[in-house]
């Protein structure tokens, strides 16, 4: 049996985790350069479940999502994982970034979210990239697996995440372009 030569397409998302709000502004046109046009935009959550970025990022984190209207490719993770790195350095003052982007993508089961760091959860993808799923959707609602984020565990992106699953469903019934776009 012949392997199927194409995924089924899921929705861009990126994680933006900032301190000052001029950071969260400042990554956007790169973004949507690269990504196209929001579908969705979150508010924003605090991040106050862990220290890792304070030393380098400062106090008073917060995190946005952006989901992206152009639906894409899943082997594509790891060069969108580059192209983020990439905005990171550009945004940074002093060798310190001010956004910490991390790409990923949704489809119908399951947030996945691209990492530069291995661990015995996540799947290689190649050029130093790692897929990790951050959540699952079953029975209705999104849950953390165990070896998930606690923001994720805490279901504080739950709500969000239903919403940006229904834009979803409705991207994937538009039609296509020539270009692999959605039409109008």
């Amino acid at each position: 049996m012949r392997p199927n030569s194409s995924a089924p397409r899921v929705m861009p998302v990126v994680s933006v985790l900032f301190g000052a709000p001029e950071a969260m502004e400042a990554v956007l046109p790169g973004l949507v350069g690269f990504f196209g046009p929001p579908a969705l935009r979150s508010g924003e959550y605090p991040f106050d479940m862990s220290d890792y970025y304070r030393p380098e990022m400062g106090e008073g984190l917060r995190r946005c999502w952006l989901c992206f209207s152009v639906l894409r490719d899943p082997s594509e993770l790891t060069a969108w994982k580059t192209l983020t790195c990439d905005l990171e350095r550009t945004m940074s003052r002093g060798g310190r970034r001010t956004a910490n982007l991390d790409p990923g993508y949704l489809d119908h089961g399951k947030l996945v979210l691209a990492s530069l760091k291995e661990a015995p959860d996540k799947v290689y993808m190649g050029r130093g990239v790692w897929a990790h799923t951050c959540l699952r959707y079953r029975f209705g609602d999104f849950t953390g697996p165990d070896h998930s984020f606690p923001d994720f565990l805490d279901g504080r992106f739950n709500d969000f995440f239903r919403q940006a699953k229904e834009v979803y469903k409705r991207l994937l019934r538009e039609p296509l372009q020539s270009d692999g776009k959605p039409g109008i």
